[in-house]
């Protein structure tokens, strides 16, 4: 049965997308795929919506995102960022579309497929892999933080308990709680493997959002460190003009990977923080948090956030064989 009703999503940068992303509004008389979370007894976190699988909701009035109709976004990782409800869709969407960087409102849209909690499990710990991995070509990871991720792998797979993961992520999380210097890239690496071990066996869509946050905040911060370490290469030796300008070049490009790397961590910290709390994500300017998410969600999709999109679409993909 199909509904004329309104469903008023926000999410985490709200506010902010009226001043940074201009909304692209349009008609599509084609059925685009997209992603969706809603709360466990299929309605919208935000509005009066009540889904049914399979079925097509549509909206009343003008459609424009953050403000008016049915909210969904175009990518898996770009949903992930909008963690809206427990249980995870694929969607689809059609008729008036309101576009924005990460998402996006129609007047039409319908849940088509429910995606398993094991995936965002899954990329949680392939995320977190994926920083240490990342992390251990520049330099040595303690070993605690390694074993915690392979108990969160060995609890998904069925060969450790409970008390493994939990006795891992005791030991990981001794290593921040010492206060011992242990680097951005590091620290931010090490929460992402904590928040993979939470994904394991606590909220699945909070936590692997935190852990894609922290993940990308690692390399973000990798990537810092080492423009840093070109600029200071570079204004050694500078004894002429146009090593001059081309040391202001490489002084352009630490500038902005610090700045990402700064917005990532703090996007990476709301994110956990909204986790362990078991709420959703930062939606108004009175949450403390609002402003972390609003600044992360700022930057434009580079190659780490692709590479997680590309993975999380590789686990989506072969879950659905499997159901098949």
């Amino acid at each position: 049965m199909e509904t004329k009703t309104t469903d008023t999503d926000t999410d985490r940068d709200r506010d902010t997308d009226r001043d940074t992303d201009r909304d692209t509004d349009t008609t599509d008389v084609t059925t685009i795929e997209c992603y969706r979370f809603v709360e466990p007894d299929l309605t919208s976190a935000n509005g009066d919506v009540t889904w049914r699988i399979g079925e097509w909701n549509r909206t009343t009035g003008p459609v424009r995102c953050c403000a008016n109709g049915l909210h969904a976004s175009p990518t898996p990782r770009d949903s992930l960022r909008n963690v809206y409800g427990r249980r995870w869709f694929l969607a689809e969407a059609r008729g008036e579309l309101s576009r924005q960087s990460h998402k996006f409102a129609a007047s039409e849209m319908r849940l088509v497929e429910e995606i398993p909690a094991a995936v965002l499990r899954r990329f949680a710990v392939r995320c977190a892999q994926d920083a240490l991995d990342h992390l251990e070509r520049r330099h040595p990871v303690d070993a605690r933080v390694r074993q915690c991720l392979q108990a969160a792998d060995g609890f998904l797979d069925g060969t450790l308990h409970e008390a493994d993961l939990l006795e891992a992520r005791r030991a990981a999380g001794g290593l921040i709680a010492s206060g011992a210097p242990i680097g951005a890239d590091t620290g931010r690496a090490v929460a992402a493997v904590i928040a993979a071990s939470c994904a394991a066996d606590g909220d699945a869509a909070s936590w692997a959002s935190a852990a894609a946050a922290a993940a990308y905040a690692a390399h973000t911060a990798a990537d810092a460190i080492e423009a840093a370490e070109a600029l200071v290469a570079v204004y050694a030796p500078v004894h002429n003009v146009a090593a001059g300008i081309a040391a202001s070049h490489t002084a352009d490009r630490a500038a902005t990977a610090a700045h990402t790397a700064a917005a990532a961590g703090a996007g990476a910290h709301a994110a956990a923080v909204a986790a362990a709390r078991g709420t959703y994500a930062a939606d108004t300017a009175a949450d403390p948090y609002f402003a972390a998410f609003s600044e992360f969600s700022a930057h434009p999709a580079d190659a780490h956030y692709l590479a997680q999109n590309a993975a999380l679409l590789e686990l989506i993909g072969d879950a659905r064989a499997a159901h098949v």
